[in-house]
């Protein structure tokens, strides 16, 4: 049977970007609301915070113009589509996320050797603890929604929210021992923060990489294919299948199937349409 382009769910581009917007509005709002109380405080954990919120909203941009890119139809020189644009996509947020870690380690590494008296104020807190509780949602929804559609880029961008959500969390802690206790406990936070950021850029990018080198198709996947093939009563068994990924959700593969050799060219045609 000739090779044929398995595209799964037509829809899925929009739920993606739509996902991703929603993702834009939360985290730069965040950031705006974690750099202002950051500022005012002279609290590096919570200014690195924000510069994460933002380089999240960056990652959800490049989200929506990866899954622009690989929608393009086939054309010449590309025959199977442009998906794994989506791979490509993925890589760069990882290295995204790779850079502000870096960048957020030297900075607190910075505070550790010349360290500055943070000024928390009630309202830095709340915002804090909102921010914990929306990057849970956040996280959950941008997550569970990249599985329903198979996207790597946001289940990575659900899975760094939940992450953050964390982050923040460890951050009002530093904040409130600060109060209690007057230890000053802001830089080393900041560097465990930034810990956190690179081991989770870098877990993305390793899957990323292994995904563009090309990973075997799940054995559940191809069941069903050879399922759906040996279903037609023209067909007496399938071999030598042989699937090929072209994108999360567009797969190209070649079968060997068993027919009546009495059949004509032209059946044989048509049961490759079907």
């Amino acid at each position: 049977m000739a090779a044929e382009q398995i595209n799964i769910d037509p829809g899925r581009d929009k739920v993606i970007i739509k996902t991703s917007l929603i993702g834009i509005g939360a985290n730069v709002a965040l950031a705006a609301f974690k750099a202002f109380v950051g500022v005012l405080s002279h609290s590096i954990a919570i200014v690195l915070d924000a510069v994460n919120n933002l380089s999240d909203a960056g990652s959800s941009a490049i989200t929506i113009a990866g899954t622009k890119l690989a929608a393009k139809p086939a054309d010449k020189k590309h025959p199977w589509g442009h998906g794994r644009v989506e791979y490509l996509t993925a890589m760069v947020i990882s290295v995204i996320i790779l850079y502000a870690g870096v960048t957020s380690l030297i900075e607190s590494i910075k505070k550790i050797i010349s360290p500055a008296s943070p000024d928390y104020s009630a309202p830095s807190l709340i915002i804090v603890g909102v921010a914990v509780v929306v990057k849970i949602a956040l996280g959950r929804f941008v997550k569970s929604t990249g599985e329903k559609v198979n996207s790597d880029s946001l289940v990575n961008s659900g899975q760094d929210a939940l992450n953050d959500s964390i982050i923040s969390a460890a951050t009002l802690l530093t904040a409130l021992v600060f109060i209690f206790t007057g230890l000053r406990l802001e830089a080393v936070t900041g560097a465990i923060i930034s810990v956190v950021i690179i081991k989770s850029g870098y877990d993305m990018l390793k899957d990323t990489i292994s995904e563009i080198l090309g990973e075997r198709i799940s054995a559940d996947t191809a069941r069903q294919v050879t399922e759906v093939i040996n279903s037609f009563p023209e067909v007496g068994g399938s071999y030598d299948l042989i699937l090929h990924d072209y994108g999360p959700e567009s797969i190209n593969g070649s079968v060997h199937v068993e027919i009546d050799s009495s059949m004509k060219a032209s059946e044989i045609d048509l049961l490759q349409e079907k």
